[in-house]
């Protein structure tokens, strides 16, 4: 080891986060050293809230505040005939930001990917089928990434829940193939969700 085992676990930590190796591993460890100790019980602090104090809507999958539906679902304002499938949570955040969209949604949790080890067992596709069964909303709009995987969910989908009899569109391809929701502008986004296509 080149550190004492705190340092060197704290990095191995720091390296397991998306996109992080060793070396910026080691300058967010080096940065908290030069922290004064309040600063660094904030931050531990926040680590154990992140998974004590964060829940899951029961509902669509998104976080929730409490263990009950999150703000979205209990908005009575939003439109409850519309539902938006997304992959990640984030992708719901960011067509949030639109400001272009206000109806409910739906977390899958991913998509499906065999290789990953992502099956729609995996995912929350079931509960999405359960929920169009009891709510017959008007209209599902598939807000999926349109790579391989996301052309595949979309395909399943679509396979899945049509005989439920149920309109279902697809955002408009302003989006590029591969490209991803989360990184995509505003006004791309917005002429997505305005251009979606049924299937």
């Amino acid at each position: 080891m080149r550190y004492p085992r705190t340092i060197e676990e704290l990095i191995f930590s720091f390296s397991q986060l998306p996109g992080v190796g060793r070396k910026t591993a080691e300058r967010f460890v080096f940065h908290l050293l030069k922290r004064p100790k309040e600063d660094l019980q904030r931050f531990a602090n926040n680590l154990n809230n992140l998974q004590a104090n964060t829940f899951t809507c029961p509902q669509c999958f998104n976080f929730s505040e409490t263990s009950g539906l999150c703000d979205v679902c209990r908005n009575e304002k939003r439109n409850a005939r519309q539902i938006c499938v997304v992959e990640k949570i984030h992708d719901l955040n960011v067509i949030e930001g639109t400001n272009e969209y206000h109806g409910l949604y739906h977390v899958l949790g991913g998509k499906i990917d065999p290789i990953e080890g992502q099956t729609p067992d995996t995912l929350t596709i079931r509960q999405l089928e359960d929920r169009v069964k009891k709510d017959k909303p008007d209209e599902l709009i598939l807000a999926i990434n349109p790579d391989i995987q996301g052309e595949g969910t979309i395909l399943y989908l679509k396979k899945l829940l049509q005989p439920l009899n149920i309109k279902i569109t697809l955002l408009a391809r302003g989006l590029p193939m591969g490209g991803d929701i989360e990184y995509a502008d505003d006004a791309t986004l917005c002429n997505a969700l305005k251009g979606r296509i049924q299937l």
